[in-house]
């Protein structure tokens, strides 16, 4: 090959490269400013959903207690939670909800053989409130084992 053959390739392909990436920058930019805004800018700090003096009761779970190690195949979970709460209570063998009527809550509930992994998520009547979360481990071992 001749050097002004070599010299013009050299050269095209660096100039080739400048423009694209020209093109790919100006590209982005172009999408960025295409963008349309969410959230209104002049509403952000505005904080009108949120209660003032209002919390809710958390959910404390009184009995029985994490870790706890059974001889029988259910146990009574109890606690205390805000009245008009959905309570749902999920483990591998059964799931149950129910709406608390008061603060209080106090029901059966079944055991598998071995460790027994019980979630227990309250759901508060009032929107503004994140759901609450528990997490239960009891060990259902049988006495005739």
């Amino acid at each position: 090959m001749k050097k002004e053959t070599l010299t013009a390739i050299i050269f095209g392909i660096f100039l080739g490269g400048v423009v694209a990436f020209f093109i790919i920058n100006k590209t982005k930019e172009i999408e960025l400013n295409k963008n349309k805004v969410i959230a209104p800018k002049n509403n952000l700090n505005n904080n009108k959903n949120i209660p003032d003096n209002t919390q809710a009761q958390p959910l404390e779970i009184t009995s029985p207690q994490d870790g706890l190690i059974v001889s029988q195949n259910s146990t009574s979970i109890a606690g205390k939670v805000e009245k008009d709460t959905l309570l749902v209570i999920q483990s591998p063998i059964k799931d149950m909800t129910f709406l608390t009527i008061k603060s209080d809550f106090k029901i059966s509930f079944p055991l598998a053989l071995g460790e027994n992994v019980i979630k227990i998520v309250a759901y508060p009547k009032n929107k503004t409130f994140r759901p609450q979360e528990k997490d239960l481990k009891i060990y259902y071992i049988d006495s005739e084992l």
